[in-house]
């Protein structure tokens, strides 16, 4: 090791490994160590979790990061794909399903974690970047763009210093323990995941080939969600031919210690789920890890600081691995610290965009929030639990992913002078998020249904608006696709509204106000739901 750099990462995983990329693609001239603390190569299907990337993510590994070829190696996705409980959970097609019947315009990708971040690695050297791996940061002391780090690597003690320090730990968060900056997040899930080496493939789970040929691809190129009251069970194969299995659960409704071993995660996969404890039961020798956590969520008082520090990845916040936004939020506070560092670097002052990135990180986040918290009880609902789902992909492809996609974020300017879209948005959403939760508080009508597939190929705004990411824009372009698409949401949000009270008369006391004219965008996905 050197003993002076521009950059110091502590973390050698996927959030630190794209950041130093990311840099030396923005400024070739910076020097850069990664420290981390495992050996590498990494095992495939190694003890990480994450697998499943959307939209955003996909954008920058492919197009920001130039990570093509790696990408190569990985597995196309097929969507999100979600199946609801039907009584016993015995026979896959018997259960409401909704997907894509081909895969969706803007590409996404599972992620065998261990491969992708060796082939992170080894781009990382070939780009002049100092990866150390099997070293420990024992201190930190930090200065104004003058940083050192104390570091143990096989027993020797060095000591580096770095204008930046970036805390990308992961969990073990070094930095914000050290600033004590930690933050609690609200939202009480537990999780528990585990890799068997083989493949759990949810096509094979049936020989009804009517089923099998309602989508076009492979079911098991998707992220596939089993779903019921107060959990989801995630369904990841990886390109190693491993299959990735979690666990996600309330702990009001599912407690923690019910699933806390794997031997009671069989347990409980065989009461909530026994069609795939069952295919699970079949390769139970061929386990590979398992993994818990406990209230998972967590939150982060400061991201950024003009003194030359950041945090990124899981060592800033976390709040549910549910839509896959972990390598999301990665992305964007990625995006935030290279624009911040290249423009310090290139002798600017910094303070007015830090505070500004600060800002916009944290309304994010804080936009998502109502996304998750207290509705893992609408999961059981196959009726309501559909149209959020459309509802929030809606909000996700109008907003943030259309504004990543046209590299907007950092755009000072541009962001302050549309931020109306975007609180637009927020508020539209925080009210749709509390009528869901009564909406299936009240409505069971789709209990009782079975073998109902809701293509969302076929849901034509829906399309329109993945299809619309791809395209190329200028700013008052962006500005009226922003525009035209909060009018979208408005008039979706009016028309679920009128539609679940005309289908519910006792949700009336509990909808907002709406207009008497209602839209169609989702007709017929309205209809599948009503008896025959």
């Amino acid at each position: 090791m050197n003993k002076q750099y521009d950059v110091l990462i502590m973390g050698g995983g996927l959030a630190g490994l794209t950041l130093a990329i990311q840099l030396k693609r923005r400024l070739e001239s910076l020097k850069i160590l990664i420290i981390e603390k495992a050996s590498h190569p990494a095992p495939e299907a190694a003890h990480k979790v994450g697998e499943s990337s959307v939209e955003i993510a996909s954008h920058y590994f492919e197009k920001v990061l130039g990570l093509e070829q790696p990408l190569e190696n990985e597995l196309p996705k097929l969507g999100l794909r979600f199946f609801y409980s039907d009584q016993n959970n015995q026979d896959i097609t018997k259960r409401v399903e909704l997907g894509p019947y081909h895969f969706p315009p803007a590409k996404s990708y599972q992620l065998d974690r261990g491969r992708f971040e060796n082939a992170l690695a080894k781009q990382c050297t070939q780009l002049g970047i100092d990866f150390q791996d099997n070293t420990k940061v024992k201190q930190i002391h930090l200065a104004k763009h003058a940083h050192q780090l104390d570091l143990d690597q096989n027993g020797e003690i060095q000591t580096v210093q770095g204008k930046w320090l970036i805390d990308a730990s992961g969990r073990m968060a070094l930095l914000k323990r050290h600033l004590k900056l930690a933050r609690p997040a609200y939202h009480d899930i537990n999780a528990s995941w585990f890799r068997i080496a083989h493949e759990i493939n949810i096509d094979q789970w049936t020989d009804d080939k009517q089923w099998q040929d309602r989508v076009a691809a492979p079911r098991r190129l998707s992220t596939n969600h089993l779903m019921g009251h107060g959990y989801w069970v995630w369904l990841i194969p990886l390109a190693s031919g491993a299959t990735s299995i979690g666990i996600v659960a309330d702990a009001k409704i599912h407690p923690y210690a019910e699933i806390n071993t794997f031997a009671r995660a069989q347990t409980w996969l065989a009461k909530h789920e026994p069609q795939c404890a069952a295919m699970i039961e079949q390769h139970k020798a061929q386990l590979q890890d398992f993994l818990t956590l406990k209230h998972y969520s967590h939150n982060c008082k400061q991201m950024y600081s003009a003194d030359g520090w950041a945090i990124t990845g899981d060592a800033g916040v976390f709040l549910d691995p549910f839509y896959s936004p972990g390598s999301d939020f990665i992305a964007l506070n990625n995006t935030f610290i290279s624009e911040l560092i290249v423009q310090q670097q290139t002798g600017n002052d910094i303070s007015p965009a830090v505070k500004q990135y600060e800002k916009l990180f944290r309304t994010l986040f804080i936009a998502f929030c109502p996304v998750y918290e207290d509705q893992y009880p609408i999961m059981g609902n196959a009726k309501v639990m559909s149209i959020k789902i459309i509802w929030d992909y809606t909000l996700y492809w109008s907003g943030a992913a259309l504004l990543f996609f046209r590299d907007k974020f950092c755009d000072i300017e541009f962001m302050n002078a549309n931020s109306q879209f975007l609180q637009r948005i927020y508020q539209l959403n925080i009210k749709m998020q509390a009528f869901f939760r009564h909406w299936a508080e009240l409505d069971h009508s789709s209990d009782a249904l079975n073998d109902v597939f809701i293509n969302y190929s076929n849901i034509q705004f829906l399309q329109q608006l993945n299809k619309d990411l791809l395209q190329e824009q200028n700013d008052a372009q962006i500005s009226q696709q922003l525009s035209d698409n909060i009018a979208l949401i408005a008039e979706l949000s009016n028309e679920i509204i009128v539609q679940a009270v005309s289908d519910c008369e006792p949700l009336a006391a509990h909808a907002p106000a709406t207009q008497t004219q209602s839209s169609d965008y989702l007709h017929d996905v309205f209809n599948l739901f009503k008896p025959a």
